[in-house]
Protein backbone atom coordinates (compact mmCIF):
# COMPACT_ATOMS: atom_id res chain seq x y z
CA UNK A 1 0.00 0.00 0.00
CA UNK A 2 1.80 3.29 -1.04
CA UNK A 3 2.07 6.32 1.36
CA UNK A 4 -0.23 9.48 0.53
CA UNK A 5 2.32 11.99 -0.61
CA UNK A 6 2.58 15.13 0.65
CA UNK A 7 0.89 18.54 -0.28
CA UNK A 8 4.01 21.15 -1.71
CA UNK A 9 2.95 24.41 -1.58
CA UNK A 10 4.02 26.00 -5.02
CA UNK A 11 6.07 29.28 -5.18
CA UNK A 12 5.81 32.28 -7.41
CA UNK A 13 8.22 34.57 -9.21
CA UNK A 14 11.23 34.88 -11.96
CA UNK A 15 9.69 38.70 -12.59
CA UNK A 16 11.68 40.46 -15.33
CA UNK A 17 11.96 43.67 -15.89
CA UNK A 18 12.48 44.67 -19.59
CA UNK A 19 16.37 46.06 -19.97
CA UNK A 20 17.84 47.01 -22.86
CA UNK A 21 21.44 45.72 -23.75
CA UNK A 22 24.50 47.56 -23.17
CA UNK A 23 27.89 47.62 -21.31
CA UNK A 24 27.71 46.48 -17.36
CA UNK A 25 24.88 47.75 -15.91
CA UNK A 26 23.77 50.30 -18.50
CA UNK A 27 21.42 50.32 -21.18
CA UNK A 28 21.34 50.84 -24.54
CA UNK A 29 21.12 54.91 -24.79
CA UNK A 30 23.32 55.20 -21.40
CA UNK A 31 26.21 53.23 -23.77
CA UNK A 32 25.56 55.32 -26.93
CA UNK A 33 26.17 58.08 -24.80
CA UNK A 34 29.15 57.05 -22.75
CA UNK A 35 30.34 55.97 -26.62
CA UNK A 36 29.94 59.55 -27.60
CA UNK A 37 31.34 61.23 -24.86
CA UNK A 38 34.55 59.50 -25.17
CA UNK A 39 34.96 59.95 -28.53
CA UNK A 40 34.27 63.61 -27.78
CA UNK A 41 36.94 63.71 -25.11
CA UNK A 42 39.72 62.33 -27.47
CA UNK A 43 38.61 64.96 -30.36
CA UNK A 44 38.88 67.44 -27.20
CA UNK A 45 42.07 66.47 -26.08
CA UNK A 46 43.84 66.34 -30.03
CA UNK A 47 42.36 69.92 -30.65
CA UNK A 48 42.89 71.70 -26.83
CA UNK A 49 45.43 69.96 -25.22
CA UNK A 50 45.77 67.91 -22.21
CA UNK A 51 44.55 70.78 -19.58
CA UNK A 52 41.50 71.17 -21.61
CA UNK A 53 40.89 67.40 -21.91
CA UNK A 54 40.94 66.50 -19.06
CA UNK A 55 38.76 69.56 -17.97
CA UNK A 56 36.16 68.41 -20.35
CA UNK A 57 36.81 64.59 -18.83
CA UNK A 58 35.45 65.71 -15.65
CA UNK A 59 32.75 67.48 -16.64
CA UNK A 60 31.40 65.11 -18.93
CA UNK A 61 32.06 62.02 -16.35
CA UNK A 62 30.14 64.15 -13.87
CA UNK A 63 27.39 64.88 -16.04
CA UNK A 64 27.03 60.86 -17.22
CA UNK A 65 27.16 60.04 -13.58
CA UNK A 66 24.46 62.32 -12.85
CA UNK A 67 22.47 60.59 -15.19
CA UNK A 68 23.31 57.33 -14.84
CA UNK A 69 23.77 56.90 -11.22
CA UNK A 70 20.63 55.20 -10.05
CA UNK A 71 18.87 54.38 -6.40
CA UNK A 72 17.10 51.59 -5.18
CA UNK A 73 13.96 52.67 -7.20
CA UNK A 74 15.91 52.82 -10.83
CA UNK A 75 15.66 56.68 -10.91
CA UNK A 76 18.74 58.98 -11.30
CA UNK A 77 19.62 62.02 -10.15
CA UNK A 78 18.80 63.65 -13.55
CA UNK A 79 15.42 62.06 -13.23
CA UNK A 80 14.79 63.03 -9.59
CA UNK A 81 15.70 66.65 -10.59
CA UNK A 82 13.89 66.88 -13.87
CA UNK A 83 10.86 65.82 -11.93
CA UNK A 84 11.38 68.59 -9.29
CA UNK A 85 11.27 71.04 -11.64
CA UNK A 86 8.59 70.23 -13.86
CA UNK A 87 6.04 70.11 -10.89
CA UNK A 88 7.77 73.71 -9.57
CA UNK A 89 6.54 74.91 -13.13
CA UNK A 90 3.26 73.84 -13.12
CA UNK A 91 2.72 74.97 -9.73
CA UNK A 92 4.02 78.37 -10.44
CA UNK A 93 1.58 78.48 -13.30
CA UNK A 94 -1.32 76.89 -10.57
CA UNK A 95 -1.90 74.30 -13.06
CA UNK A 96 -1.83 71.52 -10.27
CA UNK A 97 -5.17 73.38 -8.65
CA UNK A 98 -8.25 72.31 -9.98
CA UNK A 99 -11.94 74.41 -9.52
CA UNK A 100 -15.19 73.27 -10.88
CA UNK A 101 -18.84 73.67 -10.11
CA UNK A 102 -20.71 77.10 -10.97
CA UNK A 103 -17.97 78.99 -9.06
CA UNK A 104 -15.32 77.44 -10.84
CA UNK A 105 -12.92 77.55 -14.07
CA UNK A 106 -15.27 74.64 -16.01
CA UNK A 107 -16.96 76.30 -18.97
CA UNK A 108 -20.57 74.78 -18.30
CA UNK A 109 -20.38 75.16 -14.49
CA UNK A 110 -20.13 71.36 -14.03
CA UNK A 111 -18.30 68.97 -11.60
CA UNK A 112 -16.29 66.72 -14.31
CA UNK A 113 -13.40 65.24 -13.96
CA UNK A 114 -10.00 66.60 -13.47
CA UNK A 115 -6.67 65.77 -15.46
CA UNK A 116 -6.65 62.19 -17.26
CA UNK A 117 -10.05 61.94 -16.76
CA UNK A 118 -11.53 65.53 -18.39
CA UNK A 119 -11.93 64.19 -21.59
CA UNK A 120 -13.55 60.96 -20.89
CA UNK A 121 -17.11 60.13 -21.92
CA UNK A 122 -19.24 57.25 -20.03
CA UNK A 123 -21.88 55.63 -21.83
CA UNK A 124 -24.37 52.37 -20.59
CA UNK A 125 -25.11 48.97 -22.75
CA UNK A 126 -26.54 45.45 -21.86
CA UNK A 127 -24.54 42.42 -22.71
CA UNK A 128 -26.62 39.12 -23.67
CA UNK A 129 -27.19 38.47 -20.59
CA UNK A 130 -29.64 41.46 -20.31
CA UNK A 131 -27.23 43.03 -17.49
CA UNK A 132 -26.61 46.95 -18.12
CA UNK A 133 -22.63 47.79 -17.98
CA UNK A 134 -21.04 50.75 -18.04
CA UNK A 135 -18.86 51.78 -21.27
CA UNK A 136 -15.99 54.28 -20.16
CA UNK A 137 -14.38 56.23 -23.94
CA UNK A 138 -10.92 58.14 -23.48
CA UNK A 139 -11.23 59.32 -26.67
CA UNK A 140 -7.33 60.75 -26.18
CA UNK A 141 -5.85 57.09 -26.09
CA UNK A 142 -8.74 55.45 -28.33
CA UNK A 143 -9.55 53.30 -25.02
CA UNK A 144 -13.14 51.85 -24.01
CA UNK A 145 -13.30 50.27 -20.13
CA UNK A 146 -15.30 48.15 -19.27
CA UNK A 147 -15.59 47.56 -15.48
CA UNK A 148 -16.59 43.98 -13.63
CA UNK A 149 -17.09 43.77 -10.08
CA UNK A 150 -16.14 40.67 -8.47
CA UNK A 151 -16.68 39.03 -5.02
CA UNK A 152 -13.56 37.27 -4.33
CA UNK A 153 -13.85 34.10 -1.46
CA UNK A 154 -10.78 35.10 0.09
CA UNK A 155 -8.08 32.65 2.00
CA UNK A 156 -10.84 32.48 5.18
CA UNK A 157 -12.45 28.72 5.12
CA UNK A 158 -10.31 27.57 2.13
CA UNK A 159 -7.58 24.76 1.76
CA UNK A 160 -4.06 25.65 0.77
CA UNK A 161 -4.75 23.06 -2.66
CA UNK A 162 -7.80 25.01 -3.43
CA UNK A 163 -6.32 28.62 -3.42
CA UNK A 164 -3.37 27.36 -5.54
CA UNK A 165 -6.06 26.20 -7.97
CA UNK A 166 -7.54 29.78 -7.93
CA UNK A 167 -4.15 31.41 -8.41
CA UNK A 168 -3.22 28.86 -11.42
CA UNK A 169 -6.75 29.39 -13.37
CA UNK A 170 -6.11 33.33 -12.51
CA UNK A 171 -2.68 33.07 -14.10
CA UNK A 172 -4.45 31.05 -17.53
CA UNK A 173 -7.23 34.10 -17.43
CA UNK A 174 -4.56 36.23 -17.37
CA UNK A 175 -2.89 34.71 -20.38
CA UNK A 176 -6.20 34.61 -22.37
CA UNK A 177 -5.87 38.22 -22.89
CA UNK A 178 -2.47 38.53 -24.61
CA UNK A 179 -4.48 36.35 -26.89
CA UNK A 180 -7.37 38.61 -27.61
CA UNK A 181 -6.57 41.64 -30.29
CA UNK A 182 -8.22 44.50 -29.18
CA UNK A 183 -7.23 43.73 -25.39
CA UNK A 184 -4.59 46.56 -24.34
CA UNK A 185 -4.86 46.31 -20.57
CA UNK A 186 -6.75 45.23 -17.42
CA UNK A 187 -6.48 46.00 -13.87
CA UNK A 188 -7.29 44.62 -10.22
CA UNK A 189 -8.33 47.50 -7.51
CA UNK A 190 -8.64 46.08 -4.26
CA UNK A 191 -10.31 48.86 -1.95
CA UNK A 192 -11.53 48.64 1.72
CA UNK A 193 -13.27 51.33 3.10
CA UNK A 194 -15.27 51.93 6.30
CA UNK A 195 -18.75 50.15 6.93
CA UNK A 196 -20.82 53.25 8.09
CA UNK A 197 -23.78 50.90 9.19
CA UNK A 198 -26.16 53.01 7.62
CA UNK A 199 -27.50 49.66 5.96
CA UNK A 200 -27.43 47.63 8.90
CA UNK A 201 -29.56 50.19 10.85
CA UNK A 202 -32.34 50.71 8.48
CA UNK A 203 -32.16 46.75 8.97
CA UNK A 204 -32.59 47.00 12.12
CA UNK A 205 -35.47 49.65 12.80
CA UNK A 206 -37.57 48.34 10.12
CA UNK A 207 -37.72 44.25 10.80
CA UNK A 208 -37.50 45.82 15.32
CA UNK A 209 -40.99 43.81 16.64
CA UNK A 210 -43.00 46.20 18.98
CA UNK A 211 -43.25 43.19 21.10
CA UNK A 212 -39.95 42.32 21.72
CA UNK A 213 -38.71 42.47 24.76
CA UNK A 214 -35.88 45.15 26.78
CA UNK A 215 -33.14 43.05 26.65
CA UNK A 216 -33.21 41.98 22.94
CA UNK A 217 -33.98 45.89 22.13
CA UNK A 218 -30.73 46.65 24.04
CA UNK A 219 -28.59 44.06 22.23
CA UNK A 220 -29.59 45.47 19.03
CA UNK A 221 -28.99 49.02 20.54
CA UNK A 222 -25.70 48.16 21.15
CA UNK A 223 -25.52 46.60 17.80
CA UNK A 224 -26.41 49.19 16.11
CA UNK A 225 -23.60 51.60 18.20
CA UNK A 226 -21.07 48.93 17.97
CA UNK A 227 -20.23 47.53 15.05
CA UNK A 228 -20.52 50.25 12.35
CA UNK A 229 -17.21 51.56 14.79
CA UNK A 230 -14.93 48.57 14.29
CA UNK A 231 -16.33 47.05 10.88
CA UNK A 232 -14.96 47.45 6.95
CA UNK A 233 -16.24 46.37 3.69
CA UNK A 234 -14.14 45.56 0.91
CA UNK A 235 -14.76 45.89 -3.05
CA UNK A 236 -13.12 44.63 -5.56
CA UNK A 237 -13.50 45.24 -9.28
CA UNK A 238 -11.48 43.91 -12.70
CA UNK A 239 -11.26 46.88 -15.50
CA UNK A 240 -10.58 45.50 -18.71
CA UNK A 241 -9.49 48.00 -21.46
CA UNK A 242 -9.85 47.45 -25.54
CA UNK A 243 -8.79 49.63 -28.20
CA UNK A 244 -11.36 50.97 -30.60
CA UNK A 245 -9.44 50.19 -33.41
CA UNK A 246 -9.51 46.78 -34.71
CA UNK A 247 -6.92 44.86 -37.24
CA UNK A 248 -8.06 45.20 -40.69
CA UNK A 249 -10.56 48.45 -39.53
CA UNK A 250 -9.32 51.65 -41.99
CA UNK A 251 -10.59 53.66 -38.40
CA UNK A 252 -11.36 53.38 -35.38
CA UNK A 253 -15.21 51.60 -34.61
CA UNK A 254 -17.97 54.07 -33.23
CA UNK A 255 -19.31 54.02 -29.50
CA UNK A 256 -22.67 52.03 -30.70
CA UNK A 257 -20.84 49.62 -32.63
CA UNK A 258 -18.08 48.22 -29.59
CA UNK A 259 -21.15 48.22 -26.77
CA UNK A 260 -22.77 45.86 -29.12
CA UNK A 261 -19.96 43.93 -29.50
CA UNK A 262 -18.68 43.98 -25.66
CA UNK A 263 -22.05 43.13 -25.13
CA UNK A 264 -21.75 39.86 -26.98
CA UNK A 265 -18.22 38.61 -25.43
CA UNK A 266 -18.63 40.49 -21.64
CA UNK A 267 -20.25 36.62 -20.63
CA UNK A 268 -17.30 34.96 -21.54
CA UNK A 269 -14.76 37.10 -19.40
CA UNK A 270 -17.39 36.90 -16.26
CA UNK A 271 -18.34 33.66 -16.20
CA UNK A 272 -14.43 32.18 -16.37
CA UNK A 273 -13.89 34.28 -13.14
CA UNK A 274 -15.52 32.15 -11.06
CA UNK A 275 -12.68 29.47 -10.73
CA UNK A 276 -9.87 31.86 -10.05
CA UNK A 277 -11.65 32.84 -6.87
CA UNK A 278 -13.78 35.50 -7.70
CA UNK A 279 -17.11 34.90 -6.76
CA UNK A 280 -20.27 36.35 -8.49
CA UNK A 281 -18.60 38.46 -11.04
CA UNK A 282 -21.34 40.95 -12.87
CA UNK A 283 -20.60 44.40 -14.73
CA UNK A 284 -21.24 47.39 -13.18
CA UNK A 285 -23.70 49.73 -14.58
CA UNK A 286 -23.01 53.52 -15.28
CA UNK A 287 -24.94 54.02 -11.97
CA UNK A 288 -22.86 52.36 -9.91
CA UNK A 289 -19.92 53.36 -11.96
CA UNK A 290 -20.43 56.96 -10.97
CA UNK A 291 -20.76 56.51 -7.61
CA UNK A 292 -17.24 54.73 -7.33
CA UNK A 293 -15.81 57.29 -8.38
CA UNK A 294 -17.89 60.30 -6.35
CA UNK A 295 -16.76 58.37 -3.38
CA UNK A 296 -13.25 57.92 -4.18
CA UNK A 297 -12.93 61.78 -5.00
CA UNK A 298 -15.38 62.78 -2.23
CA UNK A 299 -15.37 60.24 0.84
CA UNK A 300 -17.97 62.27 2.80
CA UNK A 301 -20.69 61.31 0.03
CA UNK A 302 -20.17 57.28 0.76
CA UNK A 303 -22.35 57.61 3.57
CA UNK A 304 -24.84 59.55 1.93
CA UNK A 305 -24.62 56.67 -0.61
CA UNK A 306 -25.29 53.98 1.58
CA UNK A 307 -27.92 55.69 3.51
CA UNK A 308 -29.65 56.24 0.58
CA UNK A 309 -29.32 52.43 -0.89
CA UNK A 310 -30.72 51.26 2.39
CA UNK A 311 -33.82 53.53 1.89
CA UNK A 312 -34.59 52.17 -1.92
CA UNK A 313 -33.63 55.65 -3.17
CA UNK A 314 -31.30 56.19 -6.59
CA UNK A 315 -29.33 59.11 -6.48
CA UNK A 316 -29.74 60.50 -9.68
CA UNK A 317 -25.78 61.10 -10.71
CA UNK A 318 -24.26 61.76 -14.15
CA UNK A 319 -20.49 61.84 -15.43
CA UNK A 320 -20.42 64.79 -15.66
CA UNK A 321 -20.78 65.85 -11.71
CA UNK A 322 -18.73 63.02 -10.72
CA UNK A 323 -15.66 65.14 -9.86
CA UNK A 324 -14.43 66.92 -6.69
CA UNK A 325 -15.10 70.57 -6.93
CA UNK A 326 -11.78 71.57 -5.57
CA UNK A 327 -8.56 69.49 -5.82
CA UNK A 328 -5.03 70.08 -5.53
CA UNK A 329 -2.47 68.33 -6.26
CA UNK A 330 1.05 68.33 -3.85
CA UNK A 331 4.79 66.95 -4.41
CA UNK A 332 3.58 64.00 -2.35
CA UNK A 333 -0.47 64.79 -1.40
CA UNK A 334 -3.48 64.97 -3.06
CA UNK A 335 -5.77 66.76 -1.50
CA UNK A 336 -9.56 66.20 -3.17
CA UNK A 337 -12.90 67.60 -1.92
CA UNK A 338 -13.17 66.11 1.48
CA UNK A 339 -10.49 63.15 0.96
CA UNK A 340 -6.43 63.75 1.55
CA UNK A 341 -4.44 61.02 -0.16
CA UNK A 342 -0.66 59.55 -1.09
CA UNK A 343 -0.20 57.20 -3.68
CA UNK A 344 2.77 54.88 -4.37
CA UNK A 345 3.60 53.22 -7.26
CA UNK A 346 5.38 49.59 -7.48
CA UNK A 347 9.47 50.51 -8.81
CA UNK A 348 10.57 46.50 -7.91
CA UNK A 349 8.72 43.48 -7.60
CA UNK A 350 9.63 40.57 -4.98
CA UNK A 351 12.56 39.35 -5.37
CA UNK A 352 13.11 35.77 -5.19
CA UNK A 353 10.49 33.44 -4.68
CA UNK A 354 6.91 34.83 -2.98
CA UNK A 355 3.68 32.02 -1.94
CA UNK A 356 0.13 32.85 -2.99
CA UNK A 357 -0.55 34.87 0.15
CA UNK A 358 2.12 37.27 0.18
CA UNK A 359 -0.52 40.68 -0.63
CA UNK A 360 -2.70 39.43 2.23
CA UNK A 361 -1.69 41.89 4.36
CA UNK A 362 -1.54 44.79 1.95
CA UNK A 363 -5.13 43.75 0.72
CA UNK A 364 -6.81 44.16 4.47
CA UNK A 365 -8.40 47.10 6.29
CA UNK A 366 -6.13 49.09 8.18
CA UNK A 367 -6.50 50.61 11.26
CA UNK A 368 -4.63 54.03 10.30
CA UNK A 369 -6.15 54.52 6.84
CA UNK A 370 -9.95 55.27 6.41
CA UNK A 371 -9.81 53.96 2.78
CA UNK A 372 -7.42 52.15 0.82
CA UNK A 373 -7.05 50.91 -2.89
CA UNK A 374 -4.46 48.56 -4.42
CA UNK A 375 -4.49 48.48 -7.65
CA UNK A 376 -2.33 45.78 -9.54
CA UNK A 377 -2.44 47.02 -13.46
CA UNK A 378 -1.40 44.52 -16.74
CA UNK A 379 -0.25 45.36 -20.08
CA UNK A 380 -0.49 42.06 -22.10
CA UNK A 381 1.92 41.39 -24.94
CA UNK A 382 0.50 40.23 -28.09
CA UNK A 383 0.62 36.75 -28.54
CA UNK A 384 2.18 36.86 -31.87
CA UNK A 385 5.15 38.95 -30.65
CA UNK A 386 5.99 37.53 -27.62
CA UNK A 387 8.35 35.21 -28.36
CA UNK A 388 9.81 38.00 -29.94
CA UNK A 389 10.09 40.10 -27.14
CA UNK A 390 11.45 37.03 -24.82
CA UNK A 391 14.22 36.50 -27.58
CA UNK A 392 15.12 40.22 -27.18
CA UNK A 393 15.56 39.98 -23.95
CA UNK A 394 18.05 37.26 -23.94
CA UNK A 395 19.89 38.88 -26.16
CA UNK A 396 20.12 41.97 -24.00
CA UNK A 397 21.08 40.17 -21.44
CA UNK A 398 23.98 37.99 -23.26
CA UNK A 399 25.41 41.39 -23.96
CA UNK A 400 25.16 42.58 -20.64
CA UNK A 401 27.02 39.45 -19.32
CA UNK A 402 29.42 38.98 -22.00
CA UNK A 403 30.27 42.67 -22.18
CA UNK A 404 33.23 41.74 -18.74
CA UNK A 405 35.49 38.55 -18.64
CA UNK A 406 34.39 37.68 -15.21
CA UNK A 407 30.31 38.56 -14.94
CA UNK A 408 28.89 39.31 -11.70
CA UNK A 409 26.83 36.81 -10.54
CA UNK A 410 23.83 39.24 -10.97
CA UNK A 411 24.11 39.52 -14.35
CA UNK A 412 24.45 35.11 -14.57
CA UNK A 413 21.33 35.33 -13.11
CA UNK A 414 19.67 37.27 -15.27
CA UNK A 415 20.65 35.50 -18.38
CA UNK A 416 19.83 32.67 -16.81
CA UNK A 417 16.35 33.78 -15.85
CA UNK A 418 15.82 35.57 -19.35
CA UNK A 419 16.60 32.21 -20.68
CA UNK A 420 13.89 30.52 -18.63
CA UNK A 421 11.24 33.02 -19.57
CA UNK A 422 12.11 32.62 -23.14
CA UNK A 423 11.30 28.33 -22.99
CA UNK A 424 8.55 29.11 -21.10
CA UNK A 425 6.85 31.08 -23.67
CA UNK A 426 8.08 28.78 -26.56
CA UNK A 427 5.87 26.31 -24.36
CA UNK A 428 2.48 28.55 -25.27
CA UNK A 429 3.12 30.98 -22.38
CA UNK A 430 1.98 34.79 -22.12
CA UNK A 431 4.34 37.37 -21.14
CA UNK A 432 2.47 40.17 -19.65
CA UNK A 433 3.50 43.95 -18.08
CA UNK A 434 2.52 44.74 -14.76
CA UNK A 435 2.55 47.31 -11.79
CA UNK A 436 1.08 48.70 -8.58
CA UNK A 437 -0.36 51.67 -7.40
CA UNK A 438 -1.41 52.07 -3.59
CA UNK A 439 -3.17 54.92 -2.55
CA UNK A 440 -4.49 55.65 1.29
CA UNK A 441 -6.90 58.86 1.78
CA UNK A 442 -7.85 59.55 4.75
CA UNK A 443 -10.21 62.03 5.94
CA UNK A 444 -7.86 64.61 8.11
CA UNK A 445 -4.68 66.04 6.91
CA UNK A 446 -2.87 65.20 10.16
CA UNK A 447 -3.20 61.41 9.92
CA UNK A 448 -1.31 61.15 6.67
CA UNK A 449 2.10 60.56 8.13
CA UNK A 450 0.23 57.45 10.05
CA UNK A 451 -1.28 56.38 7.12
CA UNK A 452 1.63 56.94 4.99
CA UNK A 453 3.89 55.01 7.59
CA UNK A 454 0.99 52.03 7.63
CA UNK A 455 1.40 51.59 3.89
CA UNK A 456 4.86 51.29 3.42
CA UNK A 457 4.91 48.92 6.57
CA UNK A 458 2.44 46.85 4.48
CA UNK A 459 4.48 46.94 1.37
CA UNK A 460 7.43 45.55 3.17
CA UNK A 461 5.32 42.55 4.24
CA UNK A 462 4.39 41.61 0.52
CA UNK A 463 8.10 42.14 -0.33
CA UNK A 464 7.38 45.36 -2.56
CA UNK A 465 9.69 48.21 -3.16
CA UNK A 466 7.53 51.25 -3.53
CA UNK A 467 8.07 54.97 -3.89
CA UNK A 468 5.51 57.62 -3.58
CA UNK A 469 4.37 59.06 -7.03
CA UNK A 470 6.26 62.43 -6.17
CA UNK A 471 5.06 64.91 -8.07
CA UNK A 472 2.16 63.43 -10.15
CA UNK A 473 0.14 62.36 -6.76
CA UNK A 474 -3.08 63.33 -8.46
CA UNK A 475 -1.75 60.90 -11.69
CA UNK A 476 -1.42 58.10 -9.49
CA UNK A 477 -4.54 58.45 -7.83
CA UNK A 478 -6.24 58.62 -11.48
CA UNK A 479 -4.55 55.35 -12.07
CA UNK A 480 -5.82 53.85 -8.94
CA UNK A 481 -9.33 53.99 -9.73
CA UNK A 482 -11.02 50.80 -11.27
CA UNK A 483 -11.59 52.96 -14.95
CA UNK A 484 -8.73 50.85 -16.87
CA UNK A 485 -6.52 53.63 -17.34
CA UNK A 486 -3.77 52.72 -19.46
CA UNK A 487 -0.51 55.17 -18.23
CA UNK A 488 2.35 54.23 -20.99
CA UNK A 489 -0.50 55.55 -23.75
CA UNK A 490 -0.39 59.13 -22.02
CA UNK A 491 3.68 59.52 -21.83
CA UNK A 492 5.15 61.97 -24.97
CA UNK A 493 8.62 60.19 -24.45
CA UNK A 494 8.25 57.10 -26.61
CA UNK A 495 8.24 53.50 -25.11
CA UNK A 496 11.04 52.56 -27.16
CA UNK A 497 13.19 55.78 -25.84
CA UNK A 498 12.08 54.52 -21.99
CA UNK A 499 13.19 51.11 -22.20
CA UNK A 500 16.62 51.93 -23.61
CA UNK A 501 17.43 53.82 -20.81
Amino acid sequence: MSEPTMYSEPTYGNWRKPRTGGIGKLGALETALLIGGLLVTIILFRLIGPIGGAVALAVMGGAFMFLTIRDKHGRSAGQRLLARRLFKKASRARRNIYRSGPVGHVPDGKCRLPGLLATSELHEFEDSFRRPFALLHMPTANHVSVVIEVEPTGLALNDRENIDDYVANWGAWLSGLSKTSDIVAASVTVETAPDYGVRLRHEIDANMSESASPAARQMMEEVKETFPQQSAVTRAYIALTFTTWRPGSDRNRKIEDIGLDLGTRLGKFTEHLEVCGAGDAHPVDAQTLCEVVMSAYDPVLAEHFDAARSQGVTPQVSWDNVGPVAAEAGWEWYRHASGFSKSWVMSVAPRGVVFSNVFEHLLTPSADVDRKRVTMLYRPIPAGTAMDVAERDVNAASVRSGSTKRPSFRAAAELASAVQTAQEVAKDASLINFGIVITATVMRSIDARAASYEIEDLAGTAQLTVRPAYGSQDVAFTAGLPLGLVLPDYVAVPARVREAI
